[in-house]
């Protein structure tokens, strides 16, 4: 071999591209999803980047991304959790339930905020304390939340809720100044202080060493069962929240509320590069995600499209969030076996 052939440097750089690609490649599908919305929004109406609209209609999508902060923890778990859209209608029903019955408006808000913490800790209870997976148990729970929900409410509406607390959506943090909505503002408190969890506590640690091996993370000294539980319980305070924020906005309160919220939820998160094998995943790819679904819906409500059709897209996109990665992810493997080769 020649003197003037240095094999050493030029993997300099590769190895830096490829670094920084392994950052983006999670956020990659949210990102294309996101442009190509937008561009087709565009499109479609001349009005659809209007950035005030944008703001306000973004208050109908913050329920979704608090149920998926939570759903984020428990999948980079290993677990899932179907249960998260019902929890919130048991949650808002036990509120709207409890003002009929002349509790205070605040001390409401508080028990929906301890039911659905507690109806998390039900899931725990099956799924962590007797060890059944978590599929199963929260498919179960999906339907006996829901039913409970509707024995609590029946067909009745509840709608004697006080001035002051209908519209937070209509809330802006800046008044006259500049249209930023209260509940966009509480989203991204509570993307920060889950951020600030996954990345900067013992239990974030903990969360990605238990969803990547669990036996591993045992033998380590991981208390796994109090981090699943943990995260479980967490999720249903967010479906608590959720609950409140979805009442504020609406107004009123039916047991059928937030029907279907789940899908999307989880849509989020695994679009936002949360491995649905667990182990992997932040709240910054979670939050673009949201957007980018966001994005999706907002365009083709603009064009029109029924809900249907859009329901049918998100399921579409579910699975390219899925599918993506994981052909990404097997592409490199074999990159990086042949060049050991």
């Amino acid at each position: 071999m020649s003197n003037d052939a240095k094999p050493h440097e030029p993997q300099t750089v590769p190895a830096s591209n490829s670094r920084r690609s392994a950052v983006l490649v999670p956020y990659l599908p949210s990102i294309a999803i996101f442009v190509v919305a937008v561009i087709y929004g565009t499109v479609s109406s001349p009005y659809f980047l209007n950035f005030s609209a944008i703001l306000v209609n973004s208050g109908r999508y913050v329920e979704i991304g608090m149920l998926a902060l939570g759903l984020t923890l428990v999948i980079i778990n290993g677990d899932i959790d179907l249960s998260v859209a019902s929890n919130l209608a048991v949650s808002a029903a036990t509120m709207g339930l409890l003002l009929e019955g002349g509790v205070p408006i605040q001390l409401a808000a508080l028990a929906a905020l301890a039911v659905g913490m507690g109806l998390g800790a039900i899931n725990a209870v099956f799924i962590v304390g007797m060890g059944l997976p978590s599929l199963v148990v929260t498919l179960a729970t999906l339907a006996l939340y829901r039913g409970l929900a509707q024995i609590i409410l029946g067909d009745h509406a509840v709608t004697a809720y006080p001035e002051e607390f209908i519209g937070v959506d209509q809330v802006s943090l800046l008044g006259d100044i500049a249209i930023v909505p209260m509940p966009l503002v509480m989203l991204i408190g509570f993307a920060l202080l889950f951020g600030f969890l996954l990345s900067r506590t013992n239990f974030g640690i903990s969360c990605y060493l238990t969803g990547s091996n669990q036996q591993a993370a045992k033998f380590s000294g991981i208390r796994i069962d109090r981090t699943r539980a943990t995260a479980f319980m967490l999720t249903g305070l967010m479906a608590g929240a959720a609950a409140v924020m979805m009442t504020s906005r609406l107004g009123s309160t039916l047991s059928n509320v937030g029907l279907g919220l789940e899908l999307l939820a989880i849509t989020v998160v695994v679009l936002g590069g949360t491995s649905i094998f667990g182990g992997r995943g932040t709240v910054l790819g979670t939050i673009i995600a949201l957007f980018a679904v966001m994005a999706v819906r907002e365009s083709l409500v603009i064009s029109n499209v029924n809900g249907q059709v859009q329901d049918a897209l998100v399921g579409v996109i579910l699975i390219v969030a899925i599918v993506v990665p994981q052909t990404v992810t097997r592409f490199r493997e074999r990159v990086s076996t042949k060049r050991l080769r």
